[in-house]
């Protein structure tokens, strides 16, 4: 079983406001992690989890400025798979991301896990399913580079600002800004797989994606969240 989410995308300026879809194998624990008391006072997000358990209980609700059944907020698949996946590890990196104005946020992560995974989101077992690569990821000594201040070599806290989907656990009493080597012990990971693509494969490609490692840019695109609309 696979559940798809589909929510308002916090990513973006609302002049190009959309929606983005989440998927998991394991509902309770995204509804644990995204609909936390935290979570829900943090980012507001008291209607929205109105709106999540009217879909869940059977009706077509949206998260966006539409009611087409296809935007609706909780959707699952009864023989939908995880058909393929690999994964992809990286040390002492910055990685090049940038917020909903396309400003730079480069990030830097002594350690991290890449997930790549093709979903086959299937509702009748002899179907093939719509197609879905997604990624979900973690990081370990995580911090932001300081692209503003006068010192380019510090490094600050790398809070999230974008969709509510990362699980973080930073130490208490966190300097503002210092060397990277002070944020060793901050950790952050997505508790969702986010969707990079969706496509119908037939014929000859009806096996889907080919999983290769992410470029730059599209590590960029799965991190998003991190940035966020304006972070």
């Amino acid at each position: 079983m696979i559940y798809k989410i589909t929510l308002f995308d916090a990513n973006f300026p609302s002049c190009t406001s959309g929606t983005a879809s989440f998927f998991t194998e394991d509902i309770d624990e995204f509804e644990h992690n995204y609909f936390s008391d935290e979570n829900v006072e943090s980012n507001h997000l008291e209607a929205q989890k109105q709106r999540y358990f009217r879909s869940k209980a059977g009706e077509i609700v949206t998260d966006y400025y539409s009611d087409a059944p296809e935007l609706n907020i909780f959707q699952y698949a009864e023989y939908g798979t995880i058909e393929k996946r690999k994964t992809f590890h990286y040390k002492d990196k910055i990685f090049e991301l940038h917020n909903g104005y396309l400003i730079p946020c480069p990030i830097y992560a002594a350690e991290a896990i890449v997930e790549l995974a093709q979903i086959a989101f299937k509702k009748n077992p002899d179907e093939e399913g719509e197609k879905y690569l997604v990624a979900r990821y973690s990081l370990r000594g995580v911090c932001c580079k300081d692209t503003f201040g006068s010192n380019k070599d510090k490094f600050e806290d790398c809070t999230p600002y974008g969709n509510p989907i990362i699980k973080t656990c930073y130490p208490e009493d966190l300097p503002y800004k210092g060397e990277k080597e002070i944020y060793s012990d901050c950790k952050l990971s997505t508790f969702a797989w986010v969707e990079l693509y969706q496509n119908c494969f037939k014929g000859d490609h009806v096996n889907g994606y080919e999983i290769e490692e992410p470029t730059e840019e599209q590590l960029a695109w799965i991190m998003r969240d991190i940035p966020g609309e304006a972070g």
